[in-house]
């Protein structure tokens, strides 16, 4: 018959509450009461019973991560982020994708709770959503950080400092000569995109150059939606932008593609920046000039607030917004470092 955590209090000559402090690492115990308790657990082999546990603690270990994308490589990096602080304060992580679906976003974030997760982890869809559900979350003081903002959602949120990294962007391309400069959009429910202009606005305002909406471009997010993008423009226009700035590599990648397969030389007749420092972005013919998110830190940030609710979630708090610092990674793309050079002179 398997032991039981009463077996190992009575082995101990302890309390079975001071079993189960042992086994959830409080800091009620002391070190020798806790040192003997692991001895026994260690000699019988005794594995608790991870349901029963549950139910008594009322928290499962497990986290869930609800994303728009999973073969975005920025996810990639956000879930890795995550599941190493997970793994460090003994948490299990569920990803789930929404597929930039607003019905099945809420679905999974429904589904999960149903699963009794301890917390979630939230890259939302940012316009035309439904957002009862989130409310419903906030009203009863359930965990989740959004890695992005949802209109009057009172949540902890964790993200890239869009507009300030579009705006050092910009600004490069400005300083490198470039003066007809295009933005390539990204998807119309993304308000990462809409404060990627505004700092490619602030840029040109900035350096008294005029804003012209024409030289905003529909775009999205995956390659064929900047190599489309890119068709347009070699096929519609004899007189192009000088520089691009781009929402994410994806859309700069394929909008490379087709400025080259039209003939167009990168960076000689139109320089080029994305944004997400893929890890394809330096293996490129010519490596990609792109601004850096660092994705990995924002998981683990986003990974210790939630942990850090979860523990607290019975305490007053005020909801966080964390801006993480982008950084501008200067290669070829731009026409500021050709192959071999340095471009330590370059400031922004």
């Amino acid at each position: 018959m398997a032991i039981t955590i009463g077996d190992i209090a009575k082995l101990a000559g302890v309390s079975r509450a001071t079993v189960s402090g042992v086994l959830n690492n409080s800091p009620t115990v002391g070190a020798k009461t806790r040192k003997k308790v692991l001895a026994i657990i260690e000699e019988n082999n005794f594995k608790p019973n991870e349901i029963a546990r549950a139910l008594a603690l009322n928290q499962t270990g497990l986290i869930g991560l609800i994303v728009k994308d999973i073969s975005n490589p920025l996810y990639n990096k956000i879930a890795l982020g995550v599941e190493e602080v997970c793994d460090e304060h003994g948490y299990s992580m569920i990803i789930s994708n929404t597929h930039v679906d607003y019905d099945r976003q809420i679905k999974n974030i429904n589904i999960l709770k149903r699963r009794r997760v301890d917390g979630l982890i939230i890259f939302p869809l940012q316009r035309m959503t439904d957002l009862d559900d989130f409310h419903a979350m906030v009203k009863e003081k359930y965990p989740f950080v959004l890695l992005a903002e949802l209109p009057e959602v009172s949540a902890d949120i964790i993200r890239a400092d869009d507009q300030t990294g579009s705006f050092n962007a910009t600004t490069h391309l400005i300083k490198l000569g470039r003066r007809k400069i295009a933005y390539i959009s990204g998807p119309v429910n993304a308000l990462a995109s809409t404060r990627r202009l505004n700092g490619y606005k602030q840029a040109l305002l900035d350096n008294n150059l005029e804003f012209d909406e024409r030289l905003v471009l529909e775009g999205g997010w995956r390659n064929i939606d900047g190599y489309n993008t890119g068709i347009n423009l070699v096929t519609r226009s004899s007189d192009l932008p000088d520089a691009v700035f781009c929402y994410n590599d994806s859309v700069a990648i394929g909008f490379i593609r087709a400025l080259v397969e039209n003939g167009k030389r990168v960076p000689e007749d139109v320089a080029v920046i994305g944004v997400d420092d893929s890890h394809v972005s330096s293996y490129l013919e010519t490596s990609l000039t792109t601004v850096a998110q660092p994705t990995k830190k924002i998981g683990r940030m986003a990974a210790e607030m939630l942990i850090n609710r979860i523990k607290n979630k019975t305490k007053k708090y005020v909801p966080q917004k964390i801006l993480i610092e982008t950084q501008l990674m200067i290669r070829e793309t731009c026409g500021a470092n050709k192959k071999g050079a340095n471009t330590s002179h370059i400031t922004l």
